[in-house]
């Protein structure tokens, strides 16, 4: 990711938020400092596989706003809202919102403001690359660990296994990233990757979510911190 600039107090670098996926370019010290990033995600549907953005902005200081705009004249724009963190933003696509086609290819803009009114503003390319959509094989309970299995997708930089509540409103469990060659993880209530304060209740239903990650073209070193596409696949399990 590159073509930042200043403007007033900040400089805005690029990165993914909630699963640690970063792309940051450092510039001089400011005193405030922003990072979001674009990424392309995959839905499975009765029409078949269909595309979204999805976009992530955290920052070292309350977020008033932020918005991203596709490329081109009259580009697409997406505003972000806010999570319970008043420093995190997120878009999230609707199903409505995912089409059967890839968006726009290009360079977006994205623009923090601060609860101060201080902009910050930049950009990220995003590409045309995609994933063959990935599937679970299995998920399964034994003595409290939960094994998901699946096959290797061509041109997946890494997998990440993740555990939601059954409504999927909080993430209580995410794994580090796993290697390319990795086609089945199993943790339990020891695991390190578990939200603060949080454990599993047995007899409880909870949503795994599988992820494979591509990273953007052209990108020789620091793979795991340039992202292009998401593909995801997800089952509801009862912890026993």
């Amino acid at each position: 990711m590159e073509n930042f600039r200043k403007l007033l107090a900040g400089v805005l670098c690029l990165s993914a938020g909630v699963i640690s996926l970063q792309s940051c370019i450092e510039d001089q010290p400011t005193s405030l400092t922003a990072v979001s990033d674009v990424i392309v995600q995959d839905i499975k549907t009765d029409a078949g596989v269909k595309y979204g953005i999805v976009v992530y902005a955290t920052a070292d200081f309350d977020i008033k706003s932020a918005q991203v705009t596709a490329p081109g004249t009259g580009g697409k724009v997406y505003k972000l809202t806010a999570t319970a963190n008043k420093q995190q933003f997120v878009y999230y696509p609707q199903a409505a919102d995912y089409t059967s086609e890839m968006p726009v290819k290009g360079t977006y803009s994205i623009e923090v403001i601060s609860s101060k009114d201080v902009k910050l503003v930049g950009d990220d390319a995003v590409g045309d690359e995609k994933l063959t959509p990935i599937v679970i094989k299995t998920a399964t309970m034994t003595s409290q660990k939960l094994k998901t299995t699946w096959d290797l997708i061509t041109g997946a930089d890494a997998y990440v296994v993740k555990l939601y509540s059954a409504n999927k409103a909080e993430l209580i469990f995410s794994s580090n990233y796993l290697a390319t060659d990795v086609k089945e993880f199993e943790f339990g209530t020891s695991s390190a990757g578990w939200a603060y304060g949080v454990s599993p209740v047995v007899n409880t239903n909870y949503v795994v979510e599988l992820l494979g990650v591509k990273v953007e073209t052209g990108t020789a070193t620091d793979k795991a911190n340039n992202i292009q596409f998401v593909t995801i696949d997800s089952k509801t399990i009862k912890w026993e």
